[in-house]
């Protein structure tokens, strides 16, 4: 067991850590004494414990967005993982999106032994404490991911060793999402509100909040709560109303939605994944390929047509007839939109690094549904991507990958309260202030409670879309089957001298069943662990 924790300390702290140390024959290990020893080192093994909260597109691999699994896009790199899942070829023994609950696990189990020897590193108290609440909220989180991805989970509050019965059972429901709270409840009470500049991205008091809101919202929502208990509602609204109402923590809606995500850590975001300070990931993967990109995922029609008009008012019926009312315009469908879809999708005739894009028939970005590295829906990503970095130029930028933010915080409030008591005031305001960041009209009043269910499901649609959000709200309201089991389509522009004509096309069909609301577990896991059960229809 020595020789283990030997190996997994070295991987930690190697990158950062004293001289003496480095000098060291590549035979040596360093030890948990050592480790622990130094309060230098001991904030490295921590550091390289956050390296777990790796977002979106700058995780390791696979190397594209969540979204394209969903109905918001479609995956242009088709040798990736998410293409594979997409046609529904993943099981217990190979699946696609990666080994998340070994992953987890791991960085789990560095956590215990961060919080197993924490209180006895020498050095500044203050600094021991913060650290304890860093460390705490770390595992909370890779709890929470996989509470999001499995249901429950086993809990493993302690380093175990190989003499250990590591035959253990997985908790219920409302063991892991008590666990996880309590965890956050403890880290908050350690955490500060905020950090210097130079400490940036590091664990606050708001993020634990937050995190606890997350998971509270995960286990009032169907998938964990099919007898509707409002009371679990009713704690995640309280939760979330905590981090929104706390003038201390200080956190207000960023004024401009496209510069949200680029401006980094800026006064909405409560927690950010730092993605280095010379990178130009998210362009590369994403950009037209006219522009150098690999146009990674492509947004969808069904997307597209979602966003409504500038007036607040849908541009389809339910029959997806054309809502004449609303003034949309099938010649120019582009126009007079909610903003927030000009910040975040890239269509024909919008400007881009000096130039339109051209996703017409004989463009230089035309649709080339099942061409490899090519838009399959006419569409390009445009939310995330700074304009002054050109994939094949020198430039590159600090990049972040928000986590939570304020706005994501108000539609979880939102939510939550009106599946507790219905549309009161506090609905209806926190709506309205995310619809005004976006210089949208407020929501209709006397909406009853499935009305606003309704307005509030697209409003995240809308406001968090390629956020990876989508992903696992549709997954908690259990609606995989009505939202993803179907065909997505693009759009075909043909050009006649001036003339446009636009018609939609399939791009290719997906596969969902409800077993697919949860992840199956590693089946070598249950191999392993004859107390693991696997999750329904697996």
């Amino acid at each position: 067991m020595k020789k283990i924790l030997a190996i997994l300390i070295t991987a930690a702290v190697l990158s950062g850590c004293s001289k003496s140390i480095l000098d060291r024959q590549p035979n040596d290990q360093i030890t948990e004494k050592e480790v622990f020893g130094d309060i230098l080192i001991t904030e490295k093994f921590l550091t390289n414990i956050y390296s777990e909260l790796n977002g979106a597109i700058y995780n390791r691999t696979p190397n594209y967005l969540l979204s394209g699994t969903t109905d918001e896009a479609e995956i242009g790199i088709m040798n990736t993982g998410g293409y594979h899942f997409n046609t529904g070829s993943f099981s217990p023994v190979d699946f696609p999106l990666g080994n998340y609950w070994n992953i987890y696990y791991s960085a789990i189990r560095k956590a215990n032994i961060f919080l197993a020897n924490i209180d006895n590193v020498p050095g500044d108290p203050a600094l021991v404490e913060r650290m304890k609440g860093e460390a705490t909220f770390l595992k909370a989180w890779f709890y929470q991911q996989l509470f999001k991805a499995f249901g429950t989970f086993v809990i493993v509050d302690h380093v175990l060793s190989v003499s250990d019965d590591l035959n253990l059972p997985r908790g219920s429901e409302a063991e892991c999402a008590a666990y996880i709270t309590s965890l956050c409840d403890r880290a908050a009470a350690l955490l500060p509100v905020s950090y210097q500049n130079s400490q940036l991205g590091r664990i606050t008091k708001g993020a634990a909040l937050a995190l606890k809101a997350e998971c509270l919202l995960f286990f009032a929502s169907p998938l964990y709560n099919p007898e509707n208990d409002t009371q679990r509602w009713a704690n995640a609204a309280d939760a979330a109303a905590a981090v929104i109402n706390d003038s201390e923590l200080g956190y207000n809606l960023y004024s401009n939605y496209t510069n949200l995500f680029l401006a980094n850590h800026n006064e909405e975001v409560i927690l950010a994944f730092n993605a280095g300070s010379g990178t130009k990931a998210m362009e590369s993967a994403n950009s037209p390929s006219s522009f150098g990109g690999n146009c990674a995922i492509s947004p969808t029609q069904e997307l597209v047509d979602a966003y409504e008009m500038a007036n607040g008012l849908k541009p389809f019926n339910d029959d997806g007839t054309v809502n004449d009312a609303s003034g949309y315009n099938p010649d120019a469908p582009y126009a007079n939109r909610d903003p927030r879809f000009y910040a975040t999708i890239l269509y024909n005739g919008a400007s881009w690094q000096g130039r339109t894009i051209e996703s017409y028939v004989g463009g230089s970005d035309e649709i080339a549904v099942g061409s490899h590295t090519r838009s399959q829906t006419g569409y390009f990503l445009r939310k995330f991507l700074d304009e002054s970095i050109v994939v094949n130029g020198p430039q590159v930028r600090g990049a972040t990958w928000i986590l939570f933010r304020l706005g994501t915080l108000l539609l979880d409030y939102a939510e939550a309260r009106n599946e507790a008591s219905g549309p009161d005031e506090t609905v209806y305001q926190a709506v309205n202030r995310i619809r005004a960041r976006a210089n949208m009209p407020e929501l209709p009043t006397g909406l009853s409670k499935a009305e606003m269910r309704e307005r509030i499901h697209h409003e995240r649609r809308i406001e968090m879309a390629f956020e990876d959000n989508r992903f696992w709200d549709v997954r908690r309201w259990k609606i995989g089957v009505e939202a993803f089991e179907k065909t997505f389509h693009g759009m075909r522009i043909t050009r006649n001298g001036s003339n446009l004509n636009y018609e939609r096309v399939v791009v290719r069909p997906r596969v969902f069943d409800e077993r697919r609301h949860l992840f199956p577990l590693p089946q070598s896991e249950i191999n392993k662990n004859s107390e693991l059960v696997q999750n329904p229809g697996w």
